[in-house]
């Protein structure tokens, strides 16, 4: 999920006189990632989500955080929805951008006889409490789609695939449309005539204009998670690397269509390789009582001179004397840190 997002949780969480700096440093987060180039991850989102219900003691914080979520937070998607001529049109360019926004949460758009079902679902969920989340995402929805209708929602029906949460009298005055709780899915009902008719927002031009800088961003987002997709692979597989056929059949491309998308970014999956073995070797010779053997055996090497050949091609150093010199290497990426 983008920083931002997460910002305006953390901005409500401050108004209620949570220390931001302490909620911050709890969950292992910055101001900086608080902006809308940074995605955040699942798991210090829920860590994010648990420590707000224990410092405010509301279940239902996610209702108020996604009705700050207005349509403009979205950024070019969030615009170009504005300026789509209608809001089937609005929901069919978010289904192909969506992930620009929130890269693990599921949208889809579903016929239902004379309805559309507009399905959202986040991926990051608390078991204990499966409402909050959805209500962060599904909450944002709903204020982004009265918004594009001008008020003019009727018809449209909110649904759940949860029981009634204890909040559950807080959505009346939230939504103001009818609910449904334990339904087969959790988005909006709206009626297939009010979802064609015109926005009054719509703008062509703009329309063509911001669709275009959201599929700028999406070819820019795929190239540059390349990198960061290989490298979490090569952690994943650590001690038995896989050959650059193998990462392109993960991939779904070809060798040639890998090969060719490194090298627009200068890289090559070799140097990749190499690379992650350097920092893993590093890493393990710092923090880990492993022997060279082990670390040798690790890396996927024959053997340890192997091992100690390629490590004084990285270093300069034998792994020994690295381990002894106690070598400061806190600009090495950590293996483990690489893809989130």
């Amino acid at each position: 999920m983008r920083g931002h997002y997460i910002g305006s949780f953390v901005d409500v969480l401050s108004e209620r006189g949570v220390d931001r700096a302490a909620l911050l440093a709890f969950c292992g987060l910055t101001e900086e990632e608080l902006t809308s180039e940074h995605l955040i991850d699942e798991h210090r989102l829920l860590i994010l989500t648990k420590r707000s219900i224990e410092l405010t003691g509301d279940d239902g914080l996610g209702l108020e955080v996604g009705q700050r979520l207005s349509i403009n937070t979205h950024g070019p998607l969030g615009y170009a929805a504005m300026a789509s001529p209608t809001y089937e049109q609005a929901v069919q360019l978010a289904l192909k951008y969506y992930k620009l926004q929130t890269p693990r949460a599921f949208l889809d758009l579903r016929e239902n006889g004379d309805v559309y079902e507009v399905v959202a679902q986040p991926s990051a969920i608390l078991p204990e409490m499966p409402w909050h989340t959805s209500e962060f995402l599904l909450t944002s929805i709903f204020t982004s789609t009265r918004f594009l209708l001008s008020g003019h929602i009727d018809g449209l029906t909110v649904c759940l695939n949860y029981d009634p949460p204890p909040h559950a009298y807080r959505y009346k005055e939230v939504f103001s449309v009818p609910v449904k709780f334990n339904h087969h899915f959790t988005g909006l009902e709206i009626p297939k005539l009010l979802a064609k008719t015109s926005l009054p927002s719509a703008d062509p031009v703009a329309a063509t204009l911001f669709a275009q800088r959201c599929e700028s961003l999406r070819q820019q987002g795929e190239r540059e998670a390349l990198v960061p997709r290989i490298n979490q692979l090569l952690y994943e597989c650590a001690g038995h690397f896989p050959t650059q056929a193998e990462v392109a059949g993960k991939m779904n491309m070809s060798v040639s269509t890998l090969h060719r998308k490194l090298a627009e970014q200068g890289a090559s999956y070799k140097q990749l390789l190499s690379d992650f073995r350097r920092d893993l070797a590093i890493q393990q010779l710092q923090e880990s009582q492993m022997t060279v053997d082990q670390i040798a055996e690790l890396l996927g090497f024959s053997d340890a001179s192997n091992f100690r050949r390629a490590f004084v091609n990285w270093t300069g150093k034998t792994p020994s004397d690295y381990r002894k010199s106690g070598q400061n290497t806190s600009d090495t990426v950590s293996p483990s840190k690489q893809g989130e």
